[in-house]
């Protein structure tokens, strides 16, 4: 068996831990469990604004969610519902500053929808007990560290084949690998990974 040549990094919150524990990593979706796409695709459009309108004071705030309703379409290179792990440790620790990122997006919402009187979204949030609880709850930033990993459970964050496997083997510590993102095809037992509290992780990489 021939093994991915990078530590796999994954960056996620504390709170989601006893799920990963329960099923793996990449065992559950939970965002789906908790319909966390649901609440976006059925929010944004009471709050959503044109495309083209840059002049938007909302715009910045609401194309990445847009993208985000349409699966993570618009030039994004993943999809929600699977599972992504960077090539270093930072990138990793970045990402969980906010995550899960999906879930992230609610309280931009509420925020715009307050910002504008759409009482709606706010209202609406009692429909999704699971989103009210995770978003009431303080950030807990933390990065899994995986075991060694199958090469051919990796893939691109596109899901096609990883590219440059060879580079990565003579240099898996170079900078550039450090910034690679995958997708993760297997389940990762929560046994087999070190759990590392990123609470005081300053952001490296602008994402």
């Amino acid at each position: 068996m021939t093994l991915f040549p990078l530590t796999l990094w994954h960056g996620t919150s504390a709170h989601l831990l006893p799920k990963i524990e329960e099923h793996g990593l990449g065992g559950r979706n939970v965002m789906q469990d908790w319909r966390v796409m649901d609440f976006i695709q059925w929010a944004l459009p009471l709050v959503d604004v044109d495309e083209t309108d840059f002049a938007h004071p909302d715009y910045l705030r609401l194309m990445p969610i847009k993208a985000a309703a349409k699966g993570g379409a618009g030039g994004m290179n993943f999809e929600y519902g699977d599972v992504y792990v960077a090539g270093g440790f930072h990138k990793a620790a970045d990402y969980a500053l906010n995550a899960p990122e999906l879930m992230s997006f609610v309280p931009t919402l509420l925020d715009v929808a307050d910002d504008r009187g759409v009482d709606a979204v706010r209202d609406g949030l009692a429909e999704f007990p699971e989103i009210k609880e995770f978003i009431s709850l303080e950030p807990r930033p933390v990065v899994l560290k995986l075991p060694p990993v199958p090469a051919d459970m990796v893939m691109s964050e596109k899901g096609e084949a990883v590219p440059l496997l060879d580079r990565m083997r003579d240099d898996p510590n170079s900078a550039v690998c450090a910034q690679l993102g995958f997708r993760l095809t297997t389940v990762v037992p929560f046994d087999a990974i070190e759990v590392i509290d990123t609470s005081d992780h300053k952001r490296v990489f602008v994402l």
